[in-house]
């Protein structure tokens, strides 16, 4: 299964890049979800998208809070091209330097809210000032626009800088930590209503699940995977050694 979902983000990633090129008849910025986040106050106001937005934006969020209601955020885990660069970097640093200093768990608790700051600071900016203030900050829009129109120099290099590195040390880093559209789609994440279960009269209580687990979800420690971050990887199904041990169900 973990090949599967590598060929899905392969797909997803050599499309966003195939658009980054100009080769497509939309641009790359066309199907950022976290668009039509930004799009709501002013459509609300005016009637208008803000600067350069338009109703793709809208309709690709409204279709990846769909997808999260159903199969919780597994657009983040197979679909999102910034999940797969995060990950791909973080287990080149596997290969690399397999026992580097990770941030503690007690830490990491806390850290996580960061990304409602994070939302919360660029909504209020957004709306007031009716400018796409994120995107010299994005690491979608800096990776794909080459540091193009709209980034801000050596303080958009810096965020890059801290989304390669923290990739390489922690998993997940910016979606753990600084992601606005994981904040959003949190919500509907807990109703996910394809969820990982765990049957506790077959479990050996081998960790596994827990050691592969990006986001440190921990599933040996609950019946059923309700936690926010689980994007629905399945590679804590395919390490676990006891068969239908862990299951892939619908409510």
């Amino acid at each position: 299964m973990r090949y599967v979902r590598y060929v899905v983000q392969t797909f997803f990633l050599g499309s966003v890049i195939y658009l980054a090129l100009g080769l497509g008849s939309n641009g790359f910025e066309a199907f950022c979800p976290f668009g039509g986040v930004e799009s709501l106050y002013g459509l609300f106001k005016t009637g208008n998208f803000t600067c350069a937005l338009a109703p793709l934006n809208l309709s690709v969020f409204l279709g990846v809070v769909g997808l999260t209601i159903l199969t919780k955020r597994s657009f983040c885990g197979w679909v999102c091209p910034i999940g797969t660069i995060g990950e791909w970097i973080n287990r080149l640093g596997n290969s690399i330097w397999r026992n580097r200093p990770h941030i503690p768990v007690s830490a990491d608790r806390y850290l996580r809210h960061l990304r409602y700051l994070v939302l919360a600071v660029v909504l209020y900016y957004t709306y007031t000032i009716g400018d796409l203030i994120f995107r010299g900050y994005d690491p979608y829009y800096i990776i794909f626009s080459g540091l193009g129109h709209e980034t801000y120099g050596w303080m958009s290099i810096a965020m890059l800088s801290v989304f390669i590195l923290g990739s390489f040390f922690q998993p997940m880093f910016f979606c753990r930590y600084l992601c606005p559209l994981a904040a959003v789609l949190d919500p509907f994440s807990k109703i996910g209503l394809v969820q990982i279960r765990r049957n506790k009269e077959t479990c050996v209580d081998c960790t596994l699940c827990n050691k592969v687990c990006h986001f440190g979800v921990q599933p040996m420690a609950v019946a059923k995977v309700t936690h926010r971050d689980c994007v629905n990887c399945l590679e804590c199904v395919e390490v676990c050694p006891i068969k239908d041990c862990l299951e892939v169900k619908a409510l």
